[in-house]
């Protein structure tokens, strides 16, 4: 064998070595880019709990939402908020830890069994959460009886180009800040 041969061995075995050790190095910074996304994530949703303490009961006491009670849209914002999170969560636990998804599963169930808050968001936007769908589709949960279960998966066009603020078809101009 030729000192070339040798060389070129050499340099291939390096290669693959150092694509072998990218590869590893790049998983881990995804984990923990991953991670730390979902700790920002947790950040929001507490701030906002901070901030607006009197939301904060239809979320973790199960309280029932007044439709047209004064912090009804702060309400549906933060359960929009929420359910956006745990759709998040929920699509990336795999990457976060494959031991933690019971802990991930327990949480976002329970949350989202003691909320009818979250459920009438749910309700009306079932196709904006698919992982929702089959976490609570796996774990049997039953919906209050304020959140009825969608009919054909969801709301269609609320989030398209003539309703782009995201707030209700029923809900006059002037109340959207328009």
């Amino acid at each position: 064998m030729e000192s070339s041969d040798i060389l070129a061995m050499v340099a291939i075995g390096t290669a693959l070595l150092s694509a072998i050790y990218s590869y590893r190095l790049s998983r881990k910074a995804h984990r923990v880019a991953t991670y730390y996304g979902v700790i920002g994530l947790l950040r929001e949703l507490d701030k906002t709990f901070i901030e607006y303490p009197d939301v904060r009961p239809y979320f973790y006491d199960g309280k029932p939402v007044d439709v047209d009670g004064p912090t009804a849209y702060r309400i549906r914002a933060v359960a929009e908020l929420v359910l956006d999170t745990f759709e998040w969560i929920w699509h990336r636990q795999k990457e976060l830890n494959t031991n933690g998804e019971t802990g991930w599963r327990a949480y976002i169930v329970d949350m989202f069994s003691s909320s009818p808050a979250l459920q009438q968001h749910y309700a009306s936007s079932t196709s904006w959460y698919p992982g929702i769908t089959r976490l609570i589709a796996d774990r049997a949960v039953v919906l209050h009886a304020g959140a009825a279960a969608p009919s054909g998966g969801g709301t269609v066009g609320r989030r398209g180009p003539d309703r782009g603020d995201g707030t209700p078809d029923g809900v006059p101009r002037q109340e959207r800040g328009a």
